[in-house]
């Protein structure tokens, strides 16, 4: 009889120890929070990405809280017959263009950037052959950069606000002050959900990081100082088509300062809301068309 061992087939797979994955299941509605999760994570890794601009939200709400306390009582500016505001109150509606600013440049470094590389890595087959949905991916992306430019944006003045109930004088004063703190919300979360979903949306519409950048600064910037300058020649309401023009015009009438000078006051509050509710519906329509197209284009769709 041989003694030889029976040869195996080629191609035999050997058991090398796996065992079934035991531990608990997350439901697939959760998806999204890993890539928000992830989205943080990533932008906050660098100085220069978020946590700079960050810092820049930081300084803009102390030197206006600092101004708000130390000439609480001064007159700004004359308003409405015998009407005057003080910088108490004139503060916090004074900053929004420098919270404005932080947003833009968190949306230069970050949502600019955030589908187009993707798209440059290819991470689109990685994605939805791992089960992801093109709605897990758009609300987590979304959401995270939402957390994000709610950081520079929100959080600056809803302290302020908070700030100014601190320099109430009387029970009166305070009561009055307290719709100060739903209104600093407001703004705060539509400066928020502008530079998180319209910078998304071009980003969407290149392959290339840097060309996606390039294309929002052109609109955010070239696009608006245009559209801006026109509304104030003409008193028109294409003014509010700048996106920065448009959250200054919604924060005067919100803290009535619509007699401030400034390029707002050329631009009515209802076209200025119309506007960036058009931006953030547009864009998000963009983004949804992109990304489902993208996983149609991809391997192993998922559903």
């Amino acid at each position: 009889m041989s003694t030889e061992a029976t040869p195996r087939p080629a191609g035999t797979i050997y058991d090398l120890g796996y065992k079934r994955y035991a531990g608990a299941r997350r439901s697939s509605a959760t998806r999204w929070r890993v890539l928000m999760r992830n989205q943080v994570a990533t932008a906050w890794k660098t100085w220069w990405r978020y946590r700079s601009h960050l810092a820049y939200a930081v300084g803009t709400t102390l030197i206006a809280g600092a101004v708000m306390y130390i000439f609480s009582e001064r007159i700004a500016r004359s308003l409405i017959g015998d009407k005057a505001t003080t910088f108490a109150d004139a503060a916090l509606p004074l900053s929004i263009q420098w919270y404005t600013r932080a947003g833009f440049l968190v949306s230069l470094t970050v949502g600019a950037r955030i589908v187009a590389s993707d798209i440059q890595a290819g991470a689109f087959t990685f994605y939805f052959a791992r089960s992801v949905r093109p709605r897990d991916y758009i609300i987590g992306k979304l959401a995270g950069m939402c957390v994000l430019t709610a950081g520079v944006c929100l959080a600056g003045p809803v302290l302020l606000s908070i700030a100014r109930l601190g320099l109430s004088s009387d029970t009166d004063a305070l009561v009055h002050a307290l719709a100060l703190v739903p209104k600093a919300i407001a703004i705060g979360l539509l400066g928020a959900l502008v530079f998180a979903a319209v910078p998304m949306a071009f980003s969407s519409l290149l392959a290339n990081g840097r060309y996606a950048v390039a294309l929002w600064t052109a609109y955010y910037l070239v696009f608006g100082q245009i559209v801006s300058g026109i509304g104030r020649g003409s008193q028109g309401w294409i003014g509010a088509l700048d996106i920065a023009t448009s959250l200054d015009s919604v924060a005067f009438h919100l803290f009535g300062l619509e007699s401030f000078p400034g390029r707002a006051v050329n631009v009515a509050a209802g076209p200025a809301l119309a506007s960036l509710l058009v931006h953030i519906a547009v864009a998000l329509v963009i983004v949804s068309v992109q990304v489902r197209r993208a996983q149609g284009s991809g391997v192993g769709g998922a559903t």
